[in-house]
């Protein structure tokens, strides 16, 4: 069959005339939720970031519609607590097993006399290059335009006013299970949230890790969450290559709950505090209590054991990623290096025991590229709810984005009056 794409490039739609917007990550683990104004000049003012736990997902797919909207609202309901801004829509971060990348090219000859390149020109090759045979079980969540053409020029990003005969597109093309979608848009619609744009969570990711010269010269942006991993190959400041691995920092937490004999809120909090990711990196004088599957009864244990079980399983995630690395035939177009990002980021030593094995140069992905957040904000785990913030940032519609001097001022008082007596 042939599908077309789900997502226009239209910009997202503020939530009122403050131009709020609201980015929404629903994770295997964890539900996250984000709101932030956004300026005249396109600044972001962050007005609250809020997470619940999440149910009635499995491995980043969405197994009950209803936990998951349950869990959608009350992430929502205690961010419009925090702000005191009712939320009705919201960017959404999509991921999933089922997802992967298709690579297109597209032509059109440029329909004018004058040969001046129309949005119409480019709406026309976009859409050319999203049609393609897909299997009925899948469709295009997100057409990602790598590069425009221009009578053999390459490298031009937005073609509309040049002048040119000819206009080429290369596209990568993101494919999800279609049940996965409709899943996510159900789960939504149950609390009436309108979904503005869906997009591919490791491109809100790379907008809040990733440097632009990073993107230009090539890296490979590793996302490790609860229940997938998400790697994707970045050249030329667009996604190269994208792949999702069904495993994630669960792979971990459970094989601590069985090895250990505790629950797995047990296996995670000791992760969490006292988890390495190398048996160097332990030491045999530090002793963990470790409470029972009931909590009730506790046994001590040494960290170099816990250590150990760790290892093992990050060097299998790390040999996934590694042999994903190799199907991208990319390793030596990266750079700009790995640069890690997610929950599991966070544990300590990953970054150095991946670099060892790869030989390749890694880092932690810290959402640095939004100002003013605070530090306990400002961790790999929350990089993909503040990545939306910024791409809905950037393609918001700011209706008074011209209003200047005591007209601007004037807009900016009301909205204040108004918050005040809300």
């Amino acid at each position: 069959m042939v599908f077309k794409c789900m997502s226009s490039s239209k910009g997202c739609v503020a939530i009122n005339k403050r131009n709020i917007v609201v980015a929404l990550d629903v994770g295997t683990n964890r539900v996250k939720a984000a709101m932030a104004e956004i300026g005249y000049s396109r600044d972001i003012n962050i007005l609250g970031i809020t997470g619940a736990p999440s149910r009635g997902l499995r491995k980043g797919n969405i197994v009950d519609i209803e936990s998951t909207s349950r869990s959608i609202e009350n992430c929502l309901n205690d961010l419009e607590r925090l702000t005191g801004v009712e939320v009705s829509s919201a960017l959404v971060g999509f991921s999933g097993g089922s997802v992967y990348a298709i690579n297109n090219h597209a032509v059109v000859a440029v329909g004018n006399s004058n040969y001046e390149i129309t949005q119409e020109d480019k709406e026309r090759v976009l859409q050319s290059a999203c049609n393609v045979a897909l299997p009925p079980d899948k469709t295009i969540v997100q057409a990602v335009e790598r590069q425009y053409i221009v009578d053999g020029y390459d490298g031009v990003k937005d073609p509309v006013g040049m002048v040119g005969s000819r206009l080429e597109l290369e596209v990568a093309l993101i494919v999800a299970a279609t049940a996965a979608i409709q899943n996510m848009q159900r789960s939504t619609q149950r609390i009436n949230l309108q979904i503005n744009k869906i997009v591919y969570n490791p491109l809100l990711v790379a907008e809040s890790v990733l440097l632009t010269t990073e993107k230009e010269m090539g890296v490979v942006l590793v996302d490790i969450g609860g229940g997938t991993i998400e790697i994707s190959c970045f050249e030329a400041g667009s996604l190269l290559f994208t792949s999702v691995l069904p495993v994630g920092g669960e792979y971990i937490t459970k094989d601590l709950a069985i090895v250990l004999r505790t629950s797995v809120e047990e296996a995670a909090r000791i992760k969490e505090k006292h988890g390495v990711a190398s048996p160097d990196m332990a030491s045999h004088d530090v002793f963990i209590d470790v409470k029972n599957i009931q909590g009730k009864d506790s046994k001590k244990v040494s960290q170099q054991v816990v250590a150990d079980i760790i290892s093992a399983r990050v060097a299998e995630i790390i040999e996934m990623i590694y042999t994903e690395l190799k199907n991208f035939a990319c390793q030596e177009r990266i750079p700009g290096g790995i640069v890690l990002s997610g929950g599991e980021a966070e544990l300590t030593g990953i970054a150095r025991v991946m670099e060892d094995y790869m030989n390749i140069p890694v880092r932690i992905g810290i959402p640095e590229n939004l100002r003013g957040i605070q530090l306990d904000y400002n961790k790999p785990q929350n990089a993909a709810i503040l990545g939306g913030l910024i791409y809905a940032a950037n393609y918001l519609n700011i209706s008074s984005g011209k209003r200047r001097g005591f007209s601007g001022l004037f807009d900016k008082l009301a909205y204040w009056w108004k918050d005040l007596f809300r």
